[in-house]
């Protein structure tokens, strides 16, 4: 999961932004926001069996 987040958020930045630093930071964010959102998706679904 984190190798698929790493590689989205890489491909993401580099085709969103203009500038390196614009990159780096929406790249960052995106990552942080697939994790996030995959460990609440997670806790929510632990409890279905």
């Amino acid at each position: 999961m984190l190798l698929f987040s790493f590689l989205v958020s890489v491909v993401f930045g580099v085709l969103a932004k203009n500038t390196l630093r614009e990159r780096i930071v929406y790249g960052v964010w995106v990552f942080v926001a697939f994790v996030g959102i995959a460990l609440v998706l997670g806790w929510i679904m632990y409890p279905v069996p």
